[in-house]
C-alpha cells in the first residue's frame, strides 16, 4: 500500500475527456517505476488534489489507471475547505516550515488560532480519511507505506486499529528539530507521536535521522542513539535514512528526446557565452533569491563574465499561500534588480514544463543548487545524469544530496552568504573542462549506481525484517 497526498499521475481535462500528466515533484518520480514493477502487487492512496481531478474522480476515470500505469489507484474525494486547511495552513506552512527551519527566514513568530483549529478540524480528519482507506483497501499482513508530512498522524490511526499491521512512514524533506521547538501543542506532540505509530521510518540522510532522534528525546521519549530506534507506548520505531534515487536510465533516453535536445539547442543558441542553470519550485527553503544575488555580485565585479547567462527554470509552487506569492515577487525583483545592472543576464522561465528543465540541464556549464535545508533536492542528480557539456555542480550543504555528490561538487558551506556562493559560481566558472568532466563522470557514477526500486526494496526488506522481530537490515 503505497499512501501519499499526491498521486502518481494528476488529469487535465481535454475536448474529449481527459489526459493525463505526471506527478509533479519528486516522490511521484521515484515511486512510480516501483509501483509499476509491483504491478497487481501495488495500491496506491492519494487525494484528488484539484476540482479536475474530483470531476475526473466522478466521471469514473480513476477506473481506467490500472490499463494505464500497471497499478490500481485509489483517489479520496476531500472537501476542498478542509482539504485547504489540511494542506496550505498545516502541511506546508506549519510542517514543512518546520521541516526546513524557516521561521526567522519568513519572519514567522508564532501561531494562533487559526492554525490550531485547521489541526483538529482538517489535519487529523484528512490523516483519519486515509488511515481509514488503508484499512478498507488491505489486509493484516499487508506492509503500509506512508509518504511525507502531511500524513504524518496516519501511521498511529491505523496502529490504533491494527496493532500488528507493519507500517513505514518516509519523510520527503528535511527535518529539523529546532523547527519543532516553534510548534505549538499539540502539534509537536501530535506529530511525533503519530510518526511513532510505525514501525519503519524513513529519511532521505543520515543528518535527518539523527534530527528526529534529537525531537524525540527533547520531547521526552526514550532513544537508543546506537540502534537507531525510539521507544513510545510499549512499541519500538526504528529510523533509518535511505538516499532517494532517480531512474538515470529513463532520464537519459527522454533527454535525449527530440523535444529535449530541442530545447537544449535553443537554450545554447540564446546564451552569449557559458550558462548557469537552475531549475526549481518557487519555494523559499530552495534559496532562489540569494543566487541570483550572488550571480549578480559575481558580474558586478568581474566584466570580464558578463558574457555568461543564467537560464532559470521555475515553476510557481503553493500560490494559495501569502508566504509564497511573496516570495515570488521576491525572485521577480531580484531578476529584475540584476538585469537592471546587467541586461538580460538572467532569463526565468516561469512554468513546469519538464522536458524544457531536462533541455536546460543537458547543456549547463554551472548548475546552481543551493537550498538553505533540503530532503534532497532530486534536480543535482537530474542534471548530473543528463549533462552533456562538462557541466560543474555548485551545491550548498544543506541539500540532502550533497552527502553523495559533495566530493564532486564546488561547495557552498553557508547557503545564506551571498558572496560565498558568488565565489564558489566564480571557481565552478573558471574550472578546466578535463577537471569538470572528471568531477561529472565521478557524481554520475554514484547517481547511475541505485535504481527507485533499489530504494523502496531496501525498505521492504527492513519491514519484513521488523516484522519478523529483528532489527533493520540498513545500518544505522
Amino acid at each position: 500500500m503505497l499512501v501519499s497526498n499526491r498521486g502518481p499521475v494528476s488529469f487535465i481535462e481535454s475536448g474529449d475527456g481527459y489526459e493525463l500528466k505526471r506527478g509533479a515533484g519528486g516522490l511521484a518520480g521515484a515511486m512510480d517505476p516501483v509501483a509499476r514493477k509491483l504491478g497487481d502487487e501495488a495500491v496506491w492512496i492519494a487525494a484528488a488534489t484539484s476540482e479536475t481531478d474530483r470531476r475526473a474522480l466522478a466521471a469514473g476515470q480513476v477506473e481506467r489507471l490500472p490499463e494505464e500505469l500497471g497499478y490500481r489507484v485509489r483517489l479520496l474525494d476531500i472537501d476542498p475547505d478542509t482539504y485547504s486547511q489540511y494542506y496550505d495552513v498545516v502541511s506546508n506552512r506549519m510542517l514543512w516550515f518546520a521541516n526546513h527551519c524557516l521561521w526567522d527566514e519568513l519572519e514567522i513568530g508564532s501561531f494562533g488560532q487559526t492554525e490550531l483549529d485547521a489541526w483538529e478540524s482538517s489535519y487529523l480528519p484528512v490523516n483519519e480519511a486515509f488511515a481509514s482507506a488503508v484499512l478498507d483497501e488491505s489486509d493484516a499482513d499487508d506492509l503500509i507505506l506512508f509518504q511525507d508530512y502531511h500524513l504524518a498522524a496516519a501511521p498511529r490511526l491505523v496502529r490504533e486499529q491494527r496493532p500488528r499491521q507493519t507500517i513505514f512512514h518516509f519523510t520527503h524533506s528535511s527535518f529539523c528539530a529546532d523547527g519543532y521547538d516553534r510548534l505549538p501543542e499539540p502539534v509537536r506532540t501530535g506529530v511525533i507521536e503519530g510518526l511513532l505509530g510505525a514501525d519503519l521510518l524513513g529519511f532521505h540522510v543520515a543528518s535527518w535521522v539523527n534530527a528526529f532522534i534529537d525531537c524525540c528525546e527533547k520531547i521526552g521519549f526514550s532513544v537508543d542513539r546506537e540502534r537507531g530506534c525510539v521507544q513510545h507506548a510499549g512499541a519500538t520505531t526504528w529510523a533509518r535514512a535511505y538516499p532517494i534515487p532517480i531512474d538515470a536510465t529513463a532520464l537519459k533516453e527522454l533527454a535525449g528526446s527530440e523535444t529535449v535536445r530541442t530545447w537544449g539547442d535553443r537554450f545554447l543558441g540564446e546564451a552569449t557565452g557559458p550558462a548557469v542553470v537552475r531549475a526549481d519550485r518557487t519555494e523559499p527553503s530552495k534559496n532562489i533569491v540569494r543566487g541570483f544575488e550572488a550571480f549578480g555580485a559575481l558580474l558586478d565585479r568581474r566584466k570580464d563574465l558578463r558574457h555568461v547567462t543564467f537560464f532559470a527554470c521555475l515553476y510557481a509552487s503553493r500560490q494559495s499561500m501569502a508566504e509564497y506569492r511573496q516570495y515570488l515577487e521576491k525572485i521577480n525583483d531580484a531578476i529584475a534588480r540584476v538585469n537592471d545592472r546587467h541586461p538580460d543576464a538572467i532569463r526565468m522561465f516561469l512554468k513546469d514544463d519538464y522536458e524544457r528543465t531536462l533541455g536546460a540541464l543537458s547543456i549547463y556549464d554551472v548548475l546552481l543548487v543551493n537550498p538553505i535545508m533540503d530532503g534532497m533536492n532530486l534536480v543535482s542528480k537530474e542534471g548530473v545524469a543528463v549533462n552533456r557539456r562538462a557541466g560543474a555542480l555548485v551545491l550548498t550543504r544543506g541539500a540532502g544530496s550533497f552527502q553523495e555528490l559533495g566530493d564532486f561538487a564546488v561547495q557552498v558551506d553557508n547557503a545564506l552568504d551571498i558572496e560565498e556562493t558568488a565565489r564558489a559560481m566564480e571557481r565552478a566558472l573558471e574550472t578546466p573542462e578535463k577537471e569538470r568532466r572528471r568531477a561529472l563522470e565521478g557524481a554520475r557514477s554514484i547517481v547511475e549506481s541505485t535504481k527507485p526500486e533499489d530504494w523502496i526494496y531496501s525498505q521492504i526488506d527492513d519491514l519484513e525484517a521488523i516484522a519478523e522481530g529483528n532489527a533493520p537490515k540498513t545500518p544505522i
